[in-house]
């Protein structure tokens, strides 16, 4: 029987959680999770843990040069590398507005990218 520790964030008490697994990898025992929110999060995180991706992309304007993004829903923890690195080449031109769709369905995870900040065409500095 294997026993791991997870740090709950299912709510802001962020408790220390020891689960015990047996060799299929299920839960036999959990200890440490002071609310039921916290026994579902854990549960769940064991089971398919997702994380919302922040990232950047490279846009065309030199003054500008990376457009902050985040996927628009939580992406399995497995398709995070892939979404980064699919989304490598990917330039963006102005305008762009906060919330706007820049790349949908990512790498078919689902999630779209969108813009976490607003972006209209600079004048550069020498004048273009």
């Amino acid at each position: 029987m294997a026993v791991e520790t997870v740090i709950c964030i299912g709510c802001p008490l962020g408790c220390r959680v020891s689960v015990s697994l047996d060799r299929g990898k299920r839960v036999t025992g959990m200890r440490g999770a002071r609310c039921r929110q916290g026994e579902r999060y854990i549960l769940k995180e064991l089971k398919e843990p997702v994380r919302t991706l922040t990232t950047t992309l490279r846009t065309t304007d030199e003054d500008f040069p990376l457009l902050p993004v985040r996927t628009s829903r939580p992406v399995l923890k497995t398709l995070l590398e892939d979404i980064v690195r699919g989304t490598a080449d990917v330039v963006v031109s102005p305008p762009v507005r906060c919330g706007q769709v820049v790349v949908p369905d990512v790498c078919g995870s689902g999630a779209d990218l969108v813009a976490t900040t607003d972006w209209t065409r600079r004048a550069s500095k020498n004048g273009r």
